[in-house]
């Protein structure tokens, strides 16, 4: 029995495949990173990549995936500073620290905890699809971080090179956030 295939069959396959076609390519780390750096100028793309990378799931994530994904990697950030302040293992006190310096080292955790939180606040903004608010919290991020080095410096003016690396983290993470936003608005 011969398949009986109606006049308009080749005009439903032709749609069908220029519609396959013609959608937007998906976007890629390195594509939304690059367009988050054309955006913000602050925004270092290779880090943003090798950040995303590094993280399961972001890459079959588009732009709003990838928002999120830079609240929770600066979650992850912002605690893992507090714990590793807490523990003595990424900040070791100078030969003279003292009372100074212990008092320091509290403001640091505390401060670095407000950072997680303040991740956490936007990437359920984000969830709730209000960018606005989650560029807020992303924008916190900065002077919780400066909250610790005020501290270091009244104890003394010294920072750890491992505390400096966190907090250089943490900060461009909030910036990548607010330009990966910004391109989802």
């Amino acid at each position: 029995m011969a398949a009986i295939i109606s006049p308009s069959f080749p005009l439903a396959v032709a749609v069908a495949v220029l519609a396959v076609v013609s959608l937007p390519a998906e976007a890629t780390i390195e594509s939304t990173c690059a367009a988050a750096a054309a955006r913000d100028r602050r925004v270092d793309a290779a880090f943003c990549a090798r950040q995303f990378a590094a993280y399961h799931g972001a890459a079959e994530a588009g732009p709003w995936g990838l928002a999120r994904t830079a609240a929770l990697i600066g979650v992850n950030l912002g605690d893992d500073t507090a714990y590793d302040i807490g523990e003595g293992k990424v900040v070791r006190p100078p030969p003279a620290g003292g009372e100074r310096w212990e008092a320091a080292l509290r403001e640091c955790a505390r401060a670095y905890d407000a950072v997680g939180m303040a991740f956490a606040e936007a990437a359920d903004e984000l969830g709730a699809r209000r960018y606005a608010e989650a560029e807020e919290r992303f924008a916190r991020v900065a002077a919780r971080v400066q909250r610790c080095d005020g501290a270091l410096a009244v104890a003394g003016d010294w920072s750890p090179p491992e505390l400096a690396r966190y907090s250089a983290e943490c900060q461009q993470m909030a910036v990548i956030g607010i330009a990966i936003t910004d391109l989802i608005k």
